[in-house]
């Protein structure tokens, strides 16, 4: 009985020395380990507050980039139903012949689409017409700019530099028409006009021939070039072509006079 009780006693003794021990640790750690939680509180909440601010943030891009789409497709189709719209009225008001509206609806289609080079070509055709010539020079270097094959501008710009007397660069220019058409011959009359200004009678004379291979038998070119022989003094060809003259269009009267004073 004794030795239960010894053996009760040292049993109670330890366990009373290891609360107390324990308790005496826990006192003395105490601030390390509250510090240690409150430190693993904080980093839970700043690393869950970062990943939710990058979930926010990416839906918001994600929604952005989705309405600069919807936008942009919009606008390119508002764009382009305008300009479907402009071209029908481009047409009408060409049908009718009505000058300012057309002008007008030129261009506000090219305040829609720039480089159209249908628009641009009409719209520069329209300015010569009209004798705007300012408008349409800087319209048509454009134009040649973006299609440097359009044998039509390029025509009308050599056109503009003939009349600005700038004969070589009209030269240049309307041989650069021709070898990319040859078969027009509008450009062949353009050519002895240009050639007429240098003085360069025979190859007007030849650029005309030209026209006439085109056009044969045609009264207004061939008294083109019965004139061109008188200034060089081929009087029996000017005959010639003068005589040719009344055998198309017998009541043409200045080929009578021209017959007449030979």
């Amino acid at each position: 009985m004794l030795a239960y009780e010894v053996y009760l006693f040292w049993l109670i003794t330890i366990l009373i020395i290891v609360l107390v021990f324990y308790n005496f640790i826990s006192y003395i750690f105490f601030p390390f380990i509250w510090l240690f939680n409150q430190v693993k509180i904080q980093y839970h909440k700043i690393f869950s507050l970062n990943k939710l601010k990058k979930q926010v943030l990416e839906n918001k891009l994600n929604t952005e980039n989705n309405e600069n789409i919807k936008p942009k497709e919009n606008n390119e189709s508002k764009v382009k139903n305008k300009i479907k719209k402009l071209s029908l009225e481009i047409e009408f008001a060409k049908q009718k012949w009505d000058i300012d509206t057309l002008e007008q609806k030129l261009v506000e289609a090219l305040s829609y689409d720039e480089n159209n080079i249908k628009f641009m070509e009409m719209l520069s055709n329209l300015y010569i017409n009209l004798w705007k010539d300012k408008k349409a020079f800087s319209l048509l270097k454009k134009l040649i700019q973006l299609d440097m094959q359009n044998d039509n501008a390029i025509w009308n710009l050599s056109k503009l530099y003939l009349e600005l007397w700038e004969i070589d660069t009209a030269n240049i220019l309307i041989q650069k028409t021709i070898d990319i058409n040859p078969n027009n011959y509008r450009y062949y009359v353009t050519y002895a006009d240009i050639l007429y200004n240098k003085w360069e009678l025979e190859q007007a004379i030849q650029a005309i021939q030209k026209v006439l291979e085109i056009k044969p038998n045609n009264s207004i070119y061939l008294d083109a070039l019965a004139s061109l022989y008188e200034e060089i003094w081929e009087f029996k060809k000017a005959k010639a072509c003068w005589l040719n003259i009344l055998d198309i269009d017998p009541n043409y009267e200045k080929a009578k006079e021209k017959l007449q004073s030979i």
